[in-house]
């Protein structure tokens, strides 16, 4: 029975691991998907001139940046209540902290459109790129004091309970 409880306690421990590891790769697994996004984006309006909404509905609907970024967009939008800028600026705030102040400069720019827009896209890229990097560097060293901590916990726990 002791075995049973410390295997369940170990389980416990894993569990609690894996569901924060999840949580704080949010923002990481977003800025990676979002630099590839951002390439379409530019591509589709900069160099084929095509309406927002089709990228948004044809090119941009699979994977993160959809369920972050380029879906609520598309809803705000289709409100037609208010002007482009200021659903991209709404859509934004709701994005994870470092992601949301390095993409919302691009909404006033977007419905311009033409070379300005495009170079501010790319310096955008170059962000999220550069945040990726450094926040893989971080989540290597928290996922190591993560399991640190979830590990002792768990030995912690076992060595009270028998």
């Amino acid at each position: 029975m002791r075995w049973l409880g410390a295997l369940l306690i170990l389980g416990a421990a894993g569990g609690g691991f894996i569901l924060e590891r999840e949580r704080s790769m949010l923002p990481l697994r977003l800025a990676q998907a979002l630099t590839v996004d951002l390439g379409i984006l530019s591509a589709g309006i900069c160099r084929s001139r095509r309406p927002l909404p089709e990228l948004l509905e044809r090119d941009l609907a699979q994977g993160p940046g959809n369920t972050a970024l380029w879906g609520p967009l598309l809803v705000l939008l289709g409100e037609e209540t208010e002007s482009l800028p200021v659903c991209w600026g709404r859509v934004c705030r709701g994005l994870p902290a470092p992601l949301d102040a390095m993409l919302a400069p691009l909404g006033p720019l977007l419905p311009g459109g033409g070379r300005t827009l495009e170079r501010a896209i790319e310096e955008t890229r170059e962000e999220l790129t550069g945040f990726a990097g450094e926040e893989r560097l971080r989540q290597t060293a928290a996922g190591r004091l993560t399991a640190a901590v979830c590990l002792s916990g768990a030995c912690l726990g076992i060595l009270v309970l028998m």
